[in-house]
């Protein structure tokens, strides 16, 4: 007997996750608080877009469509379901389709048994939340599974795991290795898979940048609020 996956539509515009403490107070998410990270592989990005001929917001915004169709088409994998296509342009969905083979090509002969898939958790502790990809089991070792579509890895991807990794154990959750799968979305670009150690020196170090990092992000809402209405 054939069974028919359920299929669901993507909304693209949705808000993204407002993270609250137990007190009900807002907390700045993983990504508000790498924000306050200088970018300089931006200004290369930028530079060729221009080359190209290409309008820098327009490529940014068509790439960042097909990262998060991306990321969306590998969650439900291991959800168990399908994407609607009907409301993506024909050439992102073809552009995802690079990156999916990539993935897939990885996946299939992997055993991961999922236990949280796109968790949403507040670290009480550290005061900041974020949404991790996937936590369980992969080829019989707990591990933090992580999922970028683009041209390379960077060291605020770690600085970013080093985050979620906290908000895991703060659930009990201890996962020996972290796994960072670069999928590229073109031919051009390679297929890049990254594994650390949980407990490796460099993870800990990271950590603390990103929690200097969360305290910045703090110290400049404090100096906003103090200096409001002044030069």
């Amino acid at each position: 007997m054939t069974i028919t996956k359920q299929k669901v539509k993507l909304d693209f515009s949705k808000p993204h996750i407002t993270y609250k403490n137990k007190d009900g107070l807002k907390v700045p998410g993983v990504t508000t608080v790498l924000g306050q990270l200088a970018k300089p592989a931006l200004v290369p990005w930028a530079y060729n877009r221009g080359k190209e001929g290409l309008e820098l917001y327009e490529s940014r915004d068509k790439a960042a469509n097909i990262g998060t169709l991306v990321h969306e088409r590998i969650m439900a994998y291991y959800k168990g379901y399908d994407i609607d296509n009907s409301n993506i342009a024909p050439d992102v969905w073809t552009l995802s389709d690079n990156c999916m083979e990539s993935f897939y090509e990885w996946a299939k002969p992997r055993d991961v048994k999922p236990e949280l898939i796109e968790e949403p958790a507040v670290s009480e502790k550290y005061q900041y939340g974020g949404t991790f990809d996937l936590y369980g089991e992969m080829d019989g070792e707990l591990t933090l599974l992580d999922f970028k579509s683009g041209s390379g890895l960077y060291e605020e991807h770690f600085i970013q795991l080093a985050g979620y990794l906290e908000l895991l154990r703060e659930r009990n959750c201890n996962p020996v290795k972290i796994v960072i799968l670069n999928i590229p979305k073109s031919l051009d670009n390679s297929f890049m898979v990254k594994s650390v150690s949980a407990d490796e020196e460099t993870m800990k170090l990271r950590f603390e940048k990103f929690i200097k990092l969360v305290e910045v992000y703090h110290l400049s809402k404090q100096i906003k609020k103090y200096s409001k209405g002044g030069v």
